[in-house]
């Protein structure tokens, strides 16, 4: 479907250039990408606009540059409104506008322009963006406080928030405080991401068949195109510590001190990427490859190096999940929710009946519920865009192992291995009942560690924790293990070569270091 807005601006560009006899050309395409990240009197902005524009296999135009323009108040009107930021000939970049007022709103404009300088003047091509110095959320957990809600107390700018939850009849999501302007879910979204790494187009939120720009139908269901359907996540910075029986975790967009860790967006070479890709959908088995699609029976019976090397096989930035990602959605789901309950918060999804793949869902089963669905019945749930984050089918990560003497290691930065040399010892040999309900946690700069397996349902943390010598870990849960699936079930009950129809994986995708 052609973009009718674009295409009128630049039927009016043309008809404007004729009529003075300046026309040499059309205008480039509109920005494929923009986005704004805020700071502390400062705002990074960064997009991508065609090279060209090609109709019917003829380049109509090619896009010399870029200029970008900032206004208060309002949007630049034309190319001589407000102050100049930026003119370059990338258009791939970013850049990083200081000296600017804090709670102040500003608004930039893109306006590219062909090599013979005409310039694309749609409005689209416009976002804002508001400096903070930071934000600052956070909570803590009374350990000795066995009621999941009243346990969990915000701190720092949460204070007053509202927690979200999700009607359990319904499946409908109630933010609360936690709307969509909250710097951890402005950009999370579903894409359709290539194999090397980068975004090729937005889902719609609420149908991921359709694309969010025009709803025409989109690769969602597609095991030939090539790529996967991602969530997004953009970088958060977590603090997290305990002192007596009191822990505490602070989550803020920027890094307020060397305390705080950004691990789940970490690179093998130290560098900090803006987002991470996490897939949408438990993964799939398509030609030796894991893949994240709708319509599809999740991969199960096959052993965890396996797993690792068909995620891989997607292309050099993909792999399995990753115990700091799943501690990091871990820690944004108590924040919201203000409860380590998340069943009860987003939902109990497919936790029971389950005795062979045949009883596994298919992939895609509710992707037209927006970002976060959940009721009270034996179905799938989401969080995040991400479907049956629990339940249904287990998850295998890499970063987190059980050593001969059943102690808990872990690593929170690549490069992984299956048998955690070395890895970090967390002094945690957990204790209880193996198969038994999490009563006790450890929070460590490198997560919360489940301790204890000796608690219900209803307290605590209200999930299960498995435990043997020499496990590689499995979180989430599956549909057979009854309600002690959840956000923080946790396995380290098998090797990394069991390969039972319980079992599965999903895909991870790191940043290209170019889109940086």
């Amino acid at each position: 479907m052609a973009d009718f807005t674009a295409a009128q601006y630049a039927v009016d560009e043309v008809l404007a250039g004729i009529s003075k006899n300046q026309i040499t050309g059309l205008p480039p395409s509109n920005l494929t990408q923009k986005s704004a990240k805020v700071g502390d009197g400062k705002a990074t902005i960064a997009w991508s606009v065609p090279k060209e524009t090609v109709v019917d296999g003829q380049v109509l135009q090619t896009t010399g540059g870029l200029m970008i323009r900032r206004k208060t108040g309002e949007a630049p009107k034309d190319i001589r409104d407000g102050d100049e930021i930026l003119v370059t000939t990338d258009l791939t970049g970013s850049y990083t506008d200081e000296g600017l007022e804090n709670d102040r709103e500003y608004f930039y404009r893109f306006f590219p322009f062909s090599d013979h300088g005409i310039y694309n003047l749609n409005p689209e091509n416009i976002i804002s963006a508001t400096p903070k110095a930071y934000v600052l959320y956070g909570f803590t957990i009374d350990k000795n406080n066995s009621d999941p809600y009243g346990r969990v107390a915000y701190t720092d700018m949460a204070v007053g928030f509202t927690p979200a939850k999700v009607n359990l009849s319904t499946g409908e999501f109630d933010p609360g405080s936690w709307t969509e302007d909250i710097f951890f879910r402005q950009n999370n979204h579903v894409w359709m991401v290539k194999s090397d790494g980068t975004p090729d187009y937005q889902l719609d939120d609420n149908d991921y068949t359709k694309k969010a720009k025009d709803g025409t139908a989109s690769d969602v269901s597609n095991s030939s195109y090539d790529g996967n359907a991602m969530a997004r996540f953009d970088t958060v910075w977590i603090k997290q510590t305990e002192e007596g029986n009191l822990q505490k975790v602070q989550i803020c967009n920027v890094q307020l001190d060397n305390d705080f860790h950004a691990y789940a967006h970490t690179r093998a070479d130290g560098s900090i990427m803006d987002y991470i890709w996490m897939a949408a959908f438990k993964g799939s088995l398509v030609s030796s490859k894991v893949r994240s699609l709708k319509g599809l029976t999740p991969m199960n019976a096959q052993t965890g190096t396996n797993e690792i090397t068909y995620a891989e096989n997607n292309g050099a930035l993909w792999s399995t999940q990753t115990w700091a990602q799943i501690n990091m959605i871990n820690m944004l789901l108590i924040l919201m929710g203000k409860s380590t309950n998340t069943q009860a918060v987003f939902g109990y999804g497919h936790y029971d009946g389950g005795s062979s793949a045949s009883n596994l869902l298919k992939t895609g089963t509710i992707s037209n519920k927006g970002a976060f669905y959940g009721t009270s019945g034996n179905v799938a749930m989401k969080v995040f865009h991400i479907e049956n984050y629990y339940g249904d089918i287990w998850n295998r990560i890499r970063g987190c192992v059980t050593n001969g003497s059943t102690q808990i290691l872990v690593k929170m930065t690549p490069p992984y291995n299956t048998s955690g040399s070395g890895y970090t010892a967390t002094g945690i040999t957990p204790g209880g009942t193996s198969g038994g309900y999490i009563n006790a946690a450890k929070m460590t700069s490198n997560g919360l560690i489940p301790q204890t397996a000796s608690g219900s349902e209803t307290t605590y943390y209200c999930d299960g924790l498995w435990f043997a010598a020499s496990c590689y870990a499995l979180v989430g849960g599956a549909c057979s293990n009854g309600l002690k699936v959840g956000a923080f079930s946790l396995s380290l009950g098998s090797a990394v070569s069991d390969s039972s129809w319980s079992i599965g994986a999903a895909l991870s995708c790191e940043q290209p270091a170019s889109a940086a």
